[in-house]
């Protein structure tokens, strides 16, 4: 009998094939919506949480300015408005709760080709913030020494020991010294040099840009910022945390998501609506075809199984199409974002994976489940009689 119930539901597209399409593609934005915002949600945190952790510090001092800019530009490199002074350093290192401190200088160039070149001051203490990095070649040292990310090396064509001339560097020679192995964080794309190498090409004698701090221990920080902020030069520079930065980008979030939310549940709402309609309407054109289902057996149980079932093609078609769509615009729907949020991690942060098309999956499924209970109840409640002397229903 279950069988004959969905074969019923089945052929149930027959009959009002463009009706039928027009509703499939309701619930197809819906699903669709829904899709895309989870992969939104669950993406952008992860890649933010991994861009941090490939920083590799718990706090970032910089000048006074905007933390969520000064965050931006320490991730995916740019130039800088304003500079710490380098004797800073050693204020920010005899903090007790501080464990390393990197200094950095970083200045970006556009390319002949209209790329930025992104060149990183630093020293050796970069090396413990960074536990990840696989250095081939060595670590710069003597002036003129570089460590290639390995995107910028592809880029350039750049090979370990080979000599390298560009604008940005000046007329001092310089050659490729050791290549960073792949990181998948924007570290790939710079080109990283001694930090009194740096100032001295980049004519910024005794001035950083930033310096990443680790903590003795990150269960402290709260302490370890007010430390910061109390030594002499604490006036003077900017302490981000960067969990509260975090944090905060987060909840900056929480209203976009809100209101995408809310989007999304009328796209629900109106998808649900017109799955309804279409079944009620369905039901009113096959009253005598009820009323005759009910004299030949048919229980009232048969009946609403019958009409409750024709929801499944439609939703079932609809989750995929509307999957499938989600799927192909997500790379546009990503640069949208991009131009939208204040900030936003390098790499990918729409993400796919098989819980997100469950749970849409599962909301087409309640959708259509609760949008066919009236029609269904409606149809079972048809009295034979009635319904077989008279061609359409009264509702």
């Amino acid at each position: 009998m279950r069988l004959t119930h969905l074969t019923l539901a089945l052929r149930s597209w027959q009959r009002r094939p463009l009706r039928t399409a027009i509703t499939a593609t309701g619930v197809a934005i819906a699903v669709g919506a829904l899709a895309s915002l989870l992969a939104f949600a669950r993406g952008y945190d992860r890649a933010l949480a991994a861009e941090l952790d490939h920083l590799g510090a718990q706090v970032l001092v910089v000048p006074k300015g905007c933390p969520y800019d000064a965050a931006s530009l320490a991730l995916h490199g740019a130039n800088w408005p304003c500079y710490l002074r380098a004797d800073y350093l050693a204020e920010v290192r005899a903090v007790p709760a501080v464990a390393t401190a990197a200094p950095v200088l970083m200045t970006a160039f556009p390319g002949p080709d209209g790329a930025q070149s992104v060149f990183v001051g630093v020293t050796k203490e970069i090396l413990a913030l960074k536990p990840g990095w696989r250095v081939q070649g060595r670590f710069p040292g003597a002036p003129g020494d570089l460590l290639v990310g390995t995107g910028a090396a592809r880029r350039h064509g750049w090979r370990l020991g080979e000599s390298v001339h560009l604008p940005a560097l000046g007329e001092a020679p310089a050659r490729v010294g050791g290549i960073l192995g792949p990181t998948h964080s924007p570290d790939d794309d710079f080109v990283f040099l001694g930090l009194g190498d740096a100032q001295r090409r980049f004519q910024r004698p005794d001035e950083l840009t930033h310096i990443l701090v680790r903590l003795r221990d990150p269960n402290e920080l709260d302490e370890a910022v007010a430390q910061l902020h109390g030594c002499e030069a604490g006036f003077d520079m900017n302490v981000v945390p960067l969990a509260h930065l975090f944090r905060s980008i987060q909840q900056m979030l929480n209203s976009t998501r809100l209101w995408l939310s809310c989007v999304v549940l009328v796209a629900l709402l109106v998808a649900g609506a017109g799955l309804s309609n279409t079944l009620l309407m369905a039901v009113a054109e096959r009253t005598r075809e009820i009323g005759v289902l009910r004299a030949l057996g048919a229980s009232r149980g048969d009946v609403f199984r019958l009409i409750w079932l024709e929801a499944i093609p439609i939703c079932a078609a609809g989750a995929a199409f509307g999957l499938g769509a989600a799927l192909a615009l997500s790379f546009w729907m990503e640069q949208w974002l991009r131009r939208q949020l204040p900030f936003t991690p390098s790499g990918q942060f729409v993400h796919w994976e098989w819980r997100t098309a469950a749970l849409s999956v599962a909301a087409a499924a309640t959708l259509g489940g609760l949008a066919a209970l009236l029609p269904a109840w409606r149809a079972a409640w048809v009295a034979p009689i009635e319904a077989i002397r008279r061609r359409r229903a009264a509702w």
